[in-house]
């Protein structure tokens, strides 16, 4: 029950034009082995609310160490970690069917309190106290995202009805997309690590501009609402296709 494991098909629309899978997808996968997962520990959506919590995922980095192909079976393994105070930390991996890693990923979540809108440290969240997983995918402490300069009005969306989650704001994995949308890879890129901050919500009909700065091999994005607030910042690395 401390951990947690499914098997999922590939989709085409998991891929983007290049049959490179897409940061969505990956983000896609993992919040649903989480959302389930934390259905059957009694930490559900629901079961939050109960107590006047809501999960709030902070920060999500995953590495590609096998490409995934388009169509292909794979199983999503997920855990959490021992909680650290206001720390909840939740691995992932993502493998073939010969139970090889194809992608690795680590989050990091916090509880608040819906009414009072701060921050909760409950060490009697989750029904048992010891025997937590102890493997972790990627560094020990996941870096915040780097900041750059930016100057004109970036790439523009405005949050639409399908991109809302049950928390009534943009759901994390669309981000993910603003910011492929934003940069347009070209074709001889393949992603290999992602890393994404969630620092202020998105709500419907609300504005936001992507700007990104673009290396050799990295890319740094960010999201700035009208009130000049960063609403996401992420930073992602590629390789050249031979």
């Amino acid at each position: 029950m401390r951990f947690w494991k499914n098997e999922y098909q590939l989709r085409a629309k998991d891929f983007d034009k290049y049959n490179n899978i897409k940061p969505s997808a990956v983000l896609d996968l993992f919040q649903d082995a989480a959302c389930r997962h934390a259905e059957e520990l009694g930490v559900g959506f629901d079961a939050m609310l109960a107590r006047s919590y809501l999960w709030v995922l902070t920060r999500i980095n995953f590495k590609i160490v096998s490409v995934p192909e388009k169509y292909q079976r794979v199983t999503v393994k997920t855990w959490p970690l021992a909680p650290n105070r206001f720390l909840y930390r939740r691995e992932y991996c993502i493998e073939n069917e010969n139970g090889e890693p194809l992608i690795k990923g680590s989050s990091e979540w916090a509880v608040i309190d819906c009414e009072k809108r701060r921050l909760v440290a409950d060490p009697h969240l989750y029904s048992f106290y010891e025997g937590f997983c102890t493997e972790v995918m990627l560094e020990d402490k996941l870096a915040r995202v780097r900041n750059f300069d930016h100057d004109g009005n970036g790439y523009e969306i405005r949050a639409g009805f399908c991109e809302l989650d049950a928390n009534d704001h943009v759901n994390n994995t669309e981000y993910a997309d603003y910011v492929m949308n934003a940069v347009v890879p070209d074709e001889g890129e393949m992603l290999d690590v992602f890393k994404i901050d969630y620092r202020k919500e998105l709500l419907a009909g609300e504005r936001l501009h992507v700007f990104r700065e673009k290396g050799e091999n990295e890319v740094l994005a960010k999201g700035i609402n009208d009130n000049g607030e960063v609403v996401f910042a992420c930073e992602y690395s590629f390789t050249h296709r031979q």
